[in-house]
């Protein structure tokens, strides 16, 4: 009898059921200065710069993300959305009682252990939490559109904010606002309603009422386009960059390369890249002038110019920083050999003595020795002196200079 009653549960049961959960006073206030209206498609669309599409063709992340907001404002579902805005800043609040399994069948049943088993195995501490609020985190989702048949992700200016109250309630901010801003919307979710009404809330959920975002002061500055937009609309527009430089794009649009120190470890200080490039990571950093030397090196080796084997091992020496004094410099040279103007300059920039605590300094002098002033011999030492580096010569389109005499 039992065996019947459980086949007859599975067959005529659904396999979710949507709980019975009030949810019309969570919305939160609008922060001071701000005012809350209904969501309309229309902000939703202001805020991601997109269309909504009602297609069923499938397009992408955006528009799914609009068209969640779009069913909550027709009154599909146990949600909530309104917006919040302030001039030309807008917040996007949704919050929403998902389906949850129906434990009495067995496919419910079966679908809810997979889930739980795959919440464990994939519970983890993100570094994209950007607030805790009684222990609930919300994350600042990856900034990116990805198209649903092509798995191309396209960077975006708008942001996502995400959180789950045990599972019963989920909320989502959609924004081009500030992090002060988001922030000041999430004080006022009333989480510790939401908890109270968790069949089972976790331990951590119950002791932890203390409102805290990652940084101290959230930032009040409205976001412009990231780098990583900002990379993705010059690939759209420029045909003509070099292989090198459509690598640091595509990187960038991918968030590999987001700030100097990135472009550092990668590139060094991206000598020959087009300067609205190098314009995306903003000014170059002070640095001691032994770092420079490191980095340039290491940009030099990434062009397209050809260096000669002593050149290349120089470069080479120099950004592994096996090359820190003048003097290393000696055993790699020969009486009359030819080096271009730009390893020079780089070796006019070493001390007579590395200094190991003075390279934490940022000290960018430049050097006032000149490549009359510098003399390089093999077998002494390196410094200012009467010896130079004889004639230059251009020779296609790179200045050589002989070193000796």
């Amino acid at each position: 009898m039992a065996a019947l009653q459980m086949v007859f549960a599975d067959l005529t049961g659904s396999d979710t059921v949507t709980p019975k959960v009030d949810i019309s006073d969570m919305a939160p206030e609008a922060p001071r200065g701000w005012y809350a209206t209904p969501y309309k498609t229309a902000y939703g669309e202001e805020i991601t710069k997109a269309r909504f599409s009602r297609s069923p063709i499938a397009k992408n992340s955006t528009n799914t993300l609009l068209q969640q907001f779009e069913d909550a404002a027709r009154g599909r579902g146990n949600t909530i959305a309104v917006t919040m805005t302030r001039a030309k800043q807008k917040i996007a609040f949704l919050i929403y009682v998902p389906d949850q399994f129906n434990t009495k069948t067995i496919r419910g049943g079966l679908m809810a252990t997979i889930s739980m088993n795959m919440g464990i195995a994939t519970s983890f501490d993100s570094p994209d939490v950007f607030e805790l609020h009684h222990g609930v985190p919300f994350t600042d989702v990856a900034p990116y559109s990805k198209n649903v048949s092509t798995g191309t992700k396209v960077p975006v200016d708008y942001r996502v904010f995400g959180g789950n109250v045990g599972g019963m309630f989920k909320i989502k901010i959609l924004t081009n606002s500030s992090d002060a801003a988001v922030a000041n919307v999430l004080k006022n979710v009333p989480f510790g309603l939401m908890i109270s009404m968790l069949p089972e809330p976790d331990p951590h959920l119950l002791i932890s009422t203390d409102f805290q975002t990652c940084d101290a002061e959230p930032n009040r500055e409205v976001p412009g386009p990231s780098v990583a937009r900002r990379a993705y609309l010059l690939v759209k527009m420029r045909l003509d960059y070099s292989e090198r430089e459509k690598n640091i794009l595509n990187r960038m649009v991918e968030g590999r390369i987001m700030t100097w120190d990135d472009m550092f470890e990668r590139d060094g200080t991206g000598i020959g890249l087009a300067p609205e490039i190098l314009a995306l990571l903003g000014d170059l950093p002070d640095m001691h002038v032994f770092q420079r030397i490191v980095y340039d090196a290491r940009a030099l080796r990434q062009t397209e110019r050809e260096w000669t084997e002593t050149e290349d091992r120089i470069l080479s020496d120099m950004a592994r920083e096996r090359i820190k004094e003048r003097k290393d410099v000696v055993r790699y040279l020969e009486d009359g050999e030819e080096l271009a103007q730009e390893v020079i300059t780089l070796v006019q920039l070493l001390p007579e003595y590395y200094d190991a605590a003075a390279v934490q300094a940022t000290d960018l002098a430049e050097s006032t020795v000149t490549a009359k002033d510098l003399g390089i011999r093999r077998g002494t030492s390196i410094g200012q002196g009467t010896s130079t580096f004889g004639n230059c010569k251009i020779e296609l389109g790179v200045r050589r200079c002989t070193v000796g005499r």
